[in-house]
Order: C-alpha cells, then sequence, then structure tokens
C-alpha cells in the first residue's frame, strides 16, 4: 500500500465575512486564484466558499511536504462536481483528493495525497 498524508483545517467563516471582498481584493487576490474567486462569486453569499477553499488550502499544506504558498495550490470542480486540489510546485503538478463542508459558521476540509 502507497503512504499518503492527511491534513485537515477548520475555518470560522466570520473570519472572511468581517473582511468584505471589495474593500480587501489584496487579500484574496493573495490567497485564491481568478477561478476561485469566480466560482465563490456565483453564490449571493460568497463567504462559506472562500472559507472552504481556505480551509482546503490549509489541509493541504497540512499535509505536503514542502512549504507551499496559497497561489500554488488551486481547488477545482471535476466533472461530477467534486472539488480537487490542483498543487503547482516546481514545474510538477500534484493532484490531491480533498473534501470541503461548512455549517452557518463553520467550513472544514479534509486533503489526502500520496508522499513524494
Amino acid at each position: 500500500m502507497n503512504e499518503l498524508n492527511i491534513g485537515t483545517d477548520i475555518v470560522e467563516i466570520n473570519r472572511f465575512r468581517c473582511k468584505s471582498l471589495k474593500s480587501n481584493k489584496t487579500f484574496y487576490n493573495s490567497i485564491f486564484t481568478k477561478s476561485e474567486l469566480r466560482y465563490c462569486l456565483k453564490y449571493s453569499d460568497p463567504y462559506p466558499h472562500l472559507a472552504g477553499i481556505f480551509a482546503a488550502k490549509e489541509s493541504i499544506m497540512k499535509c505536503s511536504n514542502h512549504l507551499l504558498r496559497m497561489q500554488e495550490i488551486e481547488i477545482i470542480r471535476g466533472n461530477n462536481r467534486k472539488p480537487m486540489a490542483l498543487i503547482r510546485y516546481k514545474k510538477k503538478t500534484i493532484n490531491a483528493k480533498i473534501s470541503i463542508s461548512h455549517t452557518e459558521y463553520l467550513a472544514i476540509a479534509v486533503a489526502i495525497m500520496p508522499l513524494d
């Protein structure tokens, strides 16, 4: 059996709700890719989705063997609409399996990726 790394993170959604998208563009652009922001802005309340993606990126960072920047991790939706992570690090692209969930107040994510 291949060895796997697992990471998890939980975020209070109000941490994002308190930072309006309009007046904190630099902050959001430093964390999220354009496609991630586009995805979140499709919803009338984008903040649970932003918190979920942030938690997913943090969970990836916790299970990676490399120091990653937020912009090196992109959360996308596959054909089945399930989220997955693409990690672009040193000219390589690594896929990771993730799960994201949220309540009214909290977002949580779990990531699983192979050891490299």
